[in-house]
């Protein structure tokens, strides 16, 4: 089951980098090898990948445990994960490219730009929703998790989906009125994946294997996950240990991204600056929009930008997936023009939490 729960809070980031940058983390990294292992003893878990970067540069990968406990197989640099909810994150990137384009306006009502299913009528104001309220959660639309299938033989589309057949979750509605409060939304996600295929006139993923994965040099990345993808992924395991079968959605926007530590932290690398000060995510947006969406949206207590979790104490920017069998981290510390992300191929969540605990701790420690 997804559980859109985060480990980090919200902020107003810095422009440009202040603080003394980390370019080296092998003092860091005998810590870890030290420690990750007896973490993973300690909650009976399988594996864990680690990737490291620094600007525009990955500087660093670690991998713990096995891809799978039976063969013993070890993690590599292109062993592939699910990575639940950061799915969100990084389809907020490739909608924004069509705000863009002039594609899409960020405060125009969503049911202008829909064109195979429309958000129902409501008690609430439908017009007010918008693509800039559902990419920050405050859109007043339902559905936190999906719970996926077990099956690839089970899914049908993306517009079944928002109508209902989704495993349990129910039909996409507006619950509350938009722009008054955070309330965190899968269904509007879901929406989103609609959109762009909508107004791109292309498969959801296909339109992001085009225009963010291609970009960012991220080639082991797919929400398309047939069997080859199955046979590249770690095995997932549940928070008891054992072996769990993969899961599947329609909903590939809220949920369906499978990738590598090393793409991801590709992605991560996004709100980081190169070495002219820009930002890398220039090849995919303009620096105005970057800007725009990793500030504090309205409505999120300062806690939520559009689409990131924002750390005001660490000056971070990231998110973090669950899906039965992984969860998954990922970790800007923009004032450190440095970042991380952390792969775990079971549902022991806690595995995540102590890693990020320490690695943040640490480099805070060693750059105030």
């Amino acid at each position: 089951m997804i559980k859109s729960i985060l480990i980090i809070s919200a902020v107003v980031l810095a422009n440009f980098v202040t603080a003394e940058e980390i370019t080296d983390v092998s003092e860091l990294i005998k810590h870890l090898d030290d420690g990750i292992p007896k973490i993973l003893d300690k909650y009976k878990a399988p594996g864990v990948a680690l990737a490291f970067v620094n600007g525009n540069r990955i500087v660093k990968f670690r991998s713990y445990g096995f891809a799978d406990v039976v063969t013993e197989a070890k993690i590599t640099q292109s062993t592939m994960f699910n990575v639940g909810s950061i799915s969100k994150l990084v389809t907020a990137w490739g909608a924004m490219q069509l705000v863009a384009q002039g594609k899409v306006g960020l405060d125009v009502p969503i049911n202008q730009y829909l064109k195979r299913w429309q958000i129902p009528n409501s008690e609430f104001n439908v017009k007010k929703v918008t693509l800039r309220n559902i990419l920050s959660h405050t859109s007043g639309l339902s559905l936190g998790p999906y719970v996926g299938w077990d099956s690839p033989e089970k899914l049908s589309s993306i517009v079944d989906s928002l109508n209902g057949d989704n495993n349990g979750a129910g039909p996409v509605e507006l619950i509350h009125a938009p722009d008054t409060k955070w309330s965190y939304s899968g269904g509007g996600y879901s929406v989103v994946q609609l959109l762009i295929e909508d107004v791109s006139g292309m498969a959801f993923e296909d339109y992001m294997q085009q225009n963010v994965f291609e970009p960012l040099h991220m080639k082991d990345s797919t929400f398309n996950i047939a069997e080859k993808v199955i046979n590249k992924s770690a095995t997932p395991y549940d928070d008891t240990g054992r072996v769990t079968g993969m899961v599947y959605f329609n909903e590939k926007a809220a949920a369906g991204l499978q990738t590598t530590p090393i793409d991801l932290a590709r992605f991560n690398m996004a709100v980081l600056r190169n070495n002219d000060g820009h930002y890398n995510g220039l090849t995919l947006l303009p620096e105005k929009l970057i800007s725009l969406m990793i500030e504090p949206a309205p409505n999120t207590n300062g806690r939520w930008s559009m689409s990131y979790v924002i750390d005001a104490e660490n000056n971070s920017l990231g998110f973090a997936g669950f899906n039965r069998g992984w969860v998954s981290l990922s970790r800007s510390v923009t004032d450190l023009n440095f970042g991380y992300v952390i792969l775990n191929n079971s549902s022991i969540g806690a595995v995540n939490n102590e890693i990020d605990s320490f690695i943040l701790s640490t480099v805070k420690q060693r750059h105030n």
